[in-house]
């Protein structure tokens, strides 16, 4: 994981409007304090949520991915969970997430997740 130019590791949740930033602004009040206790002395955490719709129900999921990395790249983001509303489908399975580790970038159907309570 890279760090920004003020040492502090920049997480951001880039959520599809209504219950996904709903979801997105209540992991932002605790993620910052959860993920420092995990990494140990000395690492500080940002957090930004983005609101904002991100995916179309006719993107197959890695051209979706691709267009979240690149923008991660843009906004000089570290790590990115991507919350959408909308259910994705992967060699026709419904996915629940799809990670990609080299880019720091998790992608998270919400649909998937059925009746959990979020």
């Amino acid at each position: 994981m890279r760090m920004s130019p003020e040492d502090m590791t920049v997480v951001a949740l880039l959520a599809d409007p209504d219950a996904p930033t709903e979801i997105a602004q209540r992991m932002a009040r605790l993620l910052p304090a959860r993920l420092a206790e995990k990494s140990g002395p000395g690492r500080r955490f940002g957090v930004e949520v983005v609101s904002e719709p991100f995916t179309a129900a006719t993107e197959d999921v890695p051209t979706l991915m691709r267009r979240i990395i690149d923008r991660a790249r843009a906004e000089d983001w570290d790590v990115v969970v991507a919350l959408t509303d909308l259910p994705l489908h992967s060699n026709g399975l419904k996915l629940v997430v799809d990670l990609s580790h080299e880019h720091g970038l998790a992608l998270l159907s919400l649909p998937a997740l059925g009746g959990l309570r979020l």
